[in-house]
């Protein structure tokens, strides 16, 4: 499927989540990562007529403004992203991410706290950058111990071992690192646990949102018992169990 790439300037960088209390700042809208459960569109109402996974908006202008942003707004929290995977591919061109990050760095007084999430190993390319940060933390989403489960419902992203390798590499260099374990897919969570549990500071755990947005996916692999309650609870006690050992 071919990429559509749109570029806009925006006024605004950081938008303010109620519910969460933090900033969240997206350099993109759309993600190239195709996960099947995506429901990040649902939030960006201004961009429903988007085919998420084959288009992508670029804020060019985003490190600037957000340079005013946080002059203006002064803010303790920043989340990156909710809009899109911020070392998605398509990062490697722009940078945008990268040079946010930099503008971060020209605020070391206000010691503002980022959050990165993100399933891609180039999130190690900006290692410099997060070692000169005062208030960093590192996610990556593992959702599964089965790669093969990650090729069905993620086949855009990096592979599970490639994940793993960069919580390790980024732990190794002093950098707090946190694993999101959401949603929880098939998996054997014992052996998620122990491949995890090494490499990471603090593990986020939750079931599938708008389950029924996958439930003929799930059917159609054979899957429907990994949508049920029972499934998520059982999952979550057995996980939560494995890194508390």
């Amino acid at each position: 499927m071919k990429m559509r790439v749109k570029e806009i300037n925006v006024k605004s960088a950081l938008t303010y989540s109620e519910s969460k209390r933090r900033y969240t700042l997206s350099p993109y809208v759309g993600c190239t990562n195709a996960c099947v459960y995506c429901y990040a569109s649902d939030y960006a109402r201004r961009y429903r007529e988007m085919i998420w996974k084959s288009e992508i908006i670029v804020k060019r202008n985003i490190a600037e403004v957000l340079r005013k942003d946080i002059i203006k707004k002064k803010p303790h929290h920043v989340f990156m992203s909710t809009m899109c995977d911020p070392y998605q591919p398509i990062e490697k061109e722009y940078k945008l991410t990268r040079r946010c990050l930099e503008v971060f760095l020209e605020f070391p007084l206000l010691e503002i706290e980022v959050m990165i999430l993100t399933k891609s190993t180039l999130v190690l390319r900006d290692l410099d950058l997060f070692k000169k940060m005062r208030r960093i933390s590192v996610g990556l989403s593992v959702t599964t111990d089965d790669d093969e489960i990650r090729k069905m419902f993620e086949p855009n992203s990096s592979s599970i071992e490639e994940r793993v390798e960069a919580l390790k590499v980024l732990k190794e260099n002093g950098i707090r690192t946190c694993v999101f374990i959401s949603p929880m897919l098939p998996m054997n969570p014992k052996k998620l646990a122990s491949m995890l549990k090494p490499h990471v500071d603090c593990v986020f755990i939750d079931d599938m949102h708008y389950r029924w947005r996958v439930k003929d996916f799930y059917e159609k692999l054979g899957f429907s018992w990994a949508l049920e309650n029972e499934y998520f609870e059982r999952t979550r006690k057995e996980l939560l169990a494995f890194f508390q050992e």
